[in-house]
């Protein structure tokens, strides 16, 4: 199996429920707080290891946030490669969580942006042609690790949240995945186009499609779009575009559901190059069911599935009629 190389930010997250979120000139009571473990590539890392990868997380911490590295280490995900810095603090969020299971994130990114660059061919020159890098858009470099990356034939995932302006300058062509929601993929066509994109899941994908793949020869990156509420739309080299709706929950909290997908979709993105398309399909109807499970628990990083969770709830949803697969073996 090719090795897997998450190059990702780690998060203190402090999470207050509200009534509502609070409003400009508002001072509003929390009703809760809690301390959770987070970061989109902290949660990536977790739902990688949880999916059944062998995942290694490079980044740096203050040593305010030395427990974060403690946790990657307890979930099975291999940390050597995680520094601490005794002058800066770590990358930290204040999320608020409404009644309905929504969330609204300020984002401190503390050392999370201080991984030095030096480091990147340290790191790179360990992994071999075919493995894959991870990368999201809250450390620092993304375009010097894209770059680099792709140089020694490795396979780039690249989810570049939070979008900034940037993204649209990457050889996004040459990724093996990218994955985007809707917010993400809107603003990447309208710094492509100069123009306001339409806020359709469908005509997103399709333009992004139009962009970066070519389906004869089939070549470009596994396109996926995550739709929130309305589930995930695709579209695969040489493929016609496909979309899995949501699995219906009762959701909670939806902080790290997204991260929850992404780094499941890994998994699914891994199982594709090794057993083919209809793995690659199977793999992201698991990614939408974790990420569908997430929401029924609070926290980010502690709201993840394991695969056996992810299998068991697979069997059920079967059972009822709403798998999207059918006739998966393997």
């Amino acid at each position: 199996m090719p090795r897997v190389l998450n190059i990702g930010s780690m998060n203190i997250d402090y999470v207050y429920a509200v009534p509502h979120f609070v409003q400009p000139g508002e001072t509003l009571a929390a009703t809760g707080r809690a301390l959770h473990e987070g970061g989109k590539g902290l949660n990536q890392s977790v739902a990688m290891a949880r999916a059944g990868l062998e995942v290694e997380h490079a980044g740096l911490l203050g040593i305010d946030g030395v427990f974060l590295k403690d946790f990657l280490a307890d979930q099975g995900v291999k940390v050597d490669a995680v520094g601490v810095s005794d002058t800066f603090p770590s990358g930290h969020t204040i999320i608020q969580v409404s009644p309905d299971g929504e969330n609204s994130i300020l984002y401190f990114p503390g050392t999370n942006r201080m991984l030095a660059e030096a480091r990147i061919d340290e790191l790179l020159s360990g992994l071999s042609k075919g493995d894959f890098v991870v990368l999201q858009n809250e450390v620092n470099d993304v375009a010097l690790w894209v770059e680099k990356a792709l140089a020694r034939d490795l396979r780039v995932v690249l989810n570049p949240a939070p979008y900034t302006a940037e993204i649209a300058r990457l050889p996004l062509n040459r990724l093996h995945a990218l994955i985007v929601n809707r917010t993400e993929g809107r603003g990447l066509l309208e710094d492509f186009t100069k123009s306001e994109a339409v806020d359709n899941g469908e005509t997103i994908l399709g333009a992004l499609a139009d962009r970066f793949i070519r389906d004869e020869p089939a070549s470009g990156p596994v396109l996926i779009l995550t739709e929130g509420s309305e589930g995930v739309s695709f579209k695969i080299p040489g493929e016609a575009p496909r979309h899995f709706p949501v699995f219906p929950v009762t959701a909670v909290d939806t902080t790290g559901a997204g991260d929850t997908f992404a780094g499941y979709a890994v998994k699914a993105l891994i199982e594709g190059v090794e057993k083919g398309k209809e793995a690659l399909l199977e793999g992201i109807a698991r990614a939408t069911l974790a990420a569908a499970l997430s929401v029924t628990k609070h926290g980010a990083a502690a709201s993840i599935p394991t695969a056996d969770e992810v299998a068991r709830e697979r069997l059920a949803r079967i059972e009822r009629g709403e798998w999207p697969v059918q006739g998966f073996q393997g």
